[in-house]
């Protein structure tokens, strides 16, 4: 998941989105942000012997590009926007760290229509999202695979004894806990913890993965989000640990807007091999409005509402000042409570979107080969479940 940041802001006088192919730069992101006008730097690709990729700050090169796909991009600080070094970036079994601007590069990568990006950093919560892989194009060029990706440092961080696991109003995991090896654990732990209000722009920025997941009945489904929790713990060597066998833990989640008024929402936790939540359990209302629910694993935690009826589809169209199409476009419908992303739109500017049906929302885009975002200066109307809108 993941979106824009430092967006350029435009007024467009119909519903499709102008890219204004003028105003490149390095700002953008693939999280969400708030939209707000911001100077930028036009961004150029250049081809010789050694393939690059020219940004704000500098140049990245791939010496003896092969016939498969690379992906780049940036990872920066959600906080204070600054490069971060050292981040491990991974898709399956390839990975990289970042330099000391926060870029990457992963080579050797094959065409695919949608895979898994991990970001992992010490102190950071642990960052995953969805992107379209495509080739190098035949004149050797950079394939159009960007990323800018913002991590946020966990929200509270402590040690204690692994026989005094009780953390507060939030989180209960009084239990016993093994190491990788699976043999008992009972030193000094340290926790590192965070909360994301889902009813926030942060919340919806930093969501981990996309707005969808496996459910109980094993279906891939859209969903809305009402907050997440994720419990990283580390032995004295920095080691992850996991519960003992049929060792359970509890979850308070204090950010579900009273307007929800259900009994019980189903959790989740996310899987980052494959990029999506999995449905596991319950969270219970409470009396004072919060919701609790057990966990059987450590690890990153969400309460989720399926969609329960057809999605609606939207159908748009990205165009330049000029009017002419634009590929290579990842679009974003921005809701209240949950984001549906179309990761790259076709040689004819067109993108498709899956909503949550009867609820408004909004629009952004971004040229990831460009590196330079637009929004639409207008709410959607909301779309009726199974309907389809083209504009």
């Amino acid at each position: 998941m993941s979106l824009l940041a430092n967006i350029k802001h435009i007024t467009a006088l119909t519903t499709a989105i102008f890219l204004l192919t003028a105003c490149g730069g390095g700002g953008a992101s693939d999280n969400i942000s708030t939209v707000g006008t911001t100077s930028v730097v036009s961004s150029t690709t250049e081809t010789t012997s050694v393939v690059s990729s020219t940004t704000e700050t500098g140049t990245i090169a791939i010496t003896n590009p092969s016939s498969k796909a690379i992906q780049s991009g940036q990872i920066t600080d959600n906080a204070t926007g600054k490069p971060l070094v050292n981040v491990k970036v991974s898709i399956g079994d390839e990975s990289t760290t970042t330099d000391s601007e926060g870029y990457y590069i992963l080579s050797n990568l094959t065409a695919n229509k949608e895979v898994v990006v991990n970001f992992e950093k010490e102190g950071y919560l642990l960052g995953s999202t969805v992107i379209k892989i495509k080739r190098l194009a035949e004149d050797n060029t950079l394939s159009p695979n960007y990323l800018e990706y913002k991590l946020r440092t966990h929200k509270y961080s402590w040690e204690h004894e692994s026989n005094k696991a009780l953390f507060g109003e939030t989180i209960d995991v009084d239990a016993t806990y093994v190491d990788n090896n699976g043999n008992p654990y009972n030193g000094t732990m340290s926790a590192e913890l965070t909360i994301l209000d889902l009813t926030t722009v942060e919340g919806k920025t930093l969501f981990t993965g996309s707005f969808k997941g496996i459910n109980s009945n094993g279906d891939i489904v859209q969903f809305e989000s009402y907050g997440l929790i994720s419990l990283l713990l580390e032995d004295s060597n920095g080691n992850t640990l996991e519960f003992a066998k049929d060792e359970i833990g509890t979850l308070k989640f204090n950010y579900v807007p009273s307007s929800v008024n259900l009994d019980t929402i189903p959790m989740w936790y996310y899987d980052y091999n494959q990029g999506l939540w999995i449905e596991e359990g319950y969270a219970q209302l409470q009396e004072d409005g919060t919701y609790r629910g057990e966990i059987s694993r450590l690890g990153t935690w969400a309460l989720n509402k399926p969609l329960e009826e057809d999605p609606g589809i939207y159908i748009g169209r990205i165009i330049d000042e000029k009017g002419a199409p634009i590929g290579n476009v990842r679009v974003y419908a921005i809701g209240k409570n949950w984001v549906s992303s179309d990761l790259t739109t076709d040689e004819n500017g067109i993108f498709e979107l899956k909503v949550i049906p009867g609820e408004d929302f909004e629009l952004t885009a971004y040229d990831y080969q460009d590196k330079f975002g637009a929004s639409y200066n207008n709410t959607i109307a909301a779309v009726v479940s199974g309907d389809v809108v083209e504009n």
